[in-house]
């Protein structure tokens, strides 16, 4: 006979949801190859959608190809760097848990960016390190995107996918309240 005491157990972490996005032409302008602050600008509903998604315990994460490192536009650091002045102009307080990006192109990088990726979308890489991560249940998590790279991405992992259209506060209480 085998007793167990139910006090003893550790709990099981439970799976969290998420909200996924691209970053450029999603949360911000796309001018094309964007790292610098100048050239931030948050799109419509993009600030208020976040922190709305954050009060309703999702967590957020940013999937982005990032070829510009691959040319040799700018670094790794320099996408970094920019990265965290997106976040202070989001809020003091972290909103996105974390920028998942892929500096690779597989014709168009220099050097050691020249190559094939998992990660780069249309692959799904980048979700596969982020649902392992950060524990996400893909049935109770979506993505935003504006491009055709970013539905295939989603649906190789199994994860609802929306095309960004409009305010992006509205889309995404549309999404969470249905």
């Amino acid at each position: 006979m085998n007793i167990s005491n139910n006090n003893s157990e550790k709990p099981k972490n439970k799976r969290r949801k998420c909200a996924f996005f691209d970053r450029d032409g999603v949360l911000i302008k796309n001018y094309g190859y964007v790292h610098k602050e100048r050239q931030i600008k948050f799109l419509k509903g993009t600030i208020t959608a976040l922190k709305f998604l954050k009060r309703q315990k999702f967590r957020i994460i940013v999937i982005t190809n990032q070829s510009g490192i691959a040319r040799g536009y700018f670094s790794v650091k320099d996408l970094k760097k920019f990265h965290k002045i997106l976040d202070d102009k989001i809020s003091k307080k972290k909103i996105i848990d974390k920028y998942y990006f892929c500096p690779f192109h597989p014709t168009k990088g220099i050097g050691f960016y020249k190559k094939e990726s998992k990660d780069r979308k249309p692959n799904n890489g980048m979700i596969i390190k982020a649902v392992k991560e950060f524990n996400i249940d893909l049935n109770k998590s979506f993505m935003i995107g504006d491009n055709l790279t970013d539905y295939k991405a989603a649906k190789k992992s199994g994860l609802k996918f929306y095309y960004k259209k409009g305010c992006l506060l509205r889309q995404v209480k549309r999404i969470v309240n249905n």
